[in-house]
């Protein structure tokens, strides 16, 4: 389960946050980033809720639908709309748990997807920092389609993951922790887990049911992270490593935090003075 401060988190330079799903606009942590240090972009490919996103403000909104290949897939918006997804419900193994009804399909809308690295090369999207995905089933084939440009710019990844098959024929938990650790190079850190409780009439409490889905977080790893950001030019890496250090600390996972400051390595990518802004931080909200 992640670690949550309330404290406001102060970034010693800007991030840049792609939220995919965006779907209620920016959630914790991100919400607690100073906001002059956050660049935000949202993709949302529900039309209603695109168009709300860009009417608040929150950040740079991508009217569209992101899978592997550009293509043309059906939305199926639900009774719920957050549980709306390219993939049609699993209606038989969504029975067996109360309030089913809401993953039932009222409304279709025909989209053309684009791919993270289309829109990339195309210049929409240019240093992306850190990448929330939560658009029920579909994660695999965003992860999949944006490989090039997440394992060459993103420090973290929040991706909402299914230990079940809520949607038809959907990829599954494994099928991403894979893919993240092995072509993005990134590092199983947390899972804040969802239990859901079959339909019955007793044991309401305290037992927690069975796992469904949930929230895995993963962040770039201190062992390979000098040589990730050797490849980069100064002010890029400079910027990447406080990104990671902000990310750690954003989390709560404040022993990360520290161990980043403290490698040797780590006086190539930031200043004295910014090192000790982070230390001076990472001790304020210990206590």
């Amino acid at each position: 389960m992640f670690i949550k401060f309330t404290n406001k988190i102060v970034s010693q330079s800007k991030i840049y946050y792609l939220d995919i799903g965006a779907r209620g606009g920016i959630a914790w942590p991100w919400s607690a980033i100073q906001s002059d240090k956050l660049e935000v972009f949202l993709v949302e490919p529900d039309p209603e809720e695109a168009a709300l996103l860009q009417k608040q403000g929150y950040g740079k909104v991508l009217p569209y639908a992101l899978w592997s290949k550009e293509t043309e897939l059906t939305l199926n918006i639900n009774n719920l709309p957050s549980t709306s997804s390219l993939f049609e419900p699993n209606i038989k193994f969504l029975n067996q748990f109360p309030d089913s009804q809401r993953f039932e399909s009222n409304e279709t809308v025909n989209l053309k997807t684009k791919t993270i690295d289309g829109l990339a090369s195309e210049g929409e999207l240019k240093s992306i920092d850190f990448v929330k995905i939560d658009v029920q089933g579909g994660e695999y084939a965003i992860l999949k389609g944006g490989e090039d440009f997440f394992k060459n710019n993103i420090v973290g990844l929040e991706v909402e993951v299914e230990f079940a098959e809520m949607y038809q024929n959907q990829p599954l938990f494994s099928d991403v922790d894979i893919f993240v650790r092995e072509k993005l190079g990134l590092e199983l850190w947390d899972i804040r887990k969802v239990y859901w409780k079959y339909k019955q009439n007793k044991y309401q409490a305290p037992l927690k049911g069975r796992l469904i889905f949930g929230d895995a977080l993963y962040l770039r790893p201190a062992l390979t992270l000098d040589s990730w950001l050797s490849e980069m030019d100064k002010d890029t890496a400079s910027s990447k490593m406080k990104a990671l250090i902000t990310s750690a600390i954003a989390y709560g996972y404040l022993d990360y935090a520290s161990t980043l400051l403290s490698k040797d390595y780590s006086d190539k990518y930031i200043s004295k003075e910014t090192k000790e802004q982070y230390i001076q931080q990472v001790k304020k909200i210990s206590k």
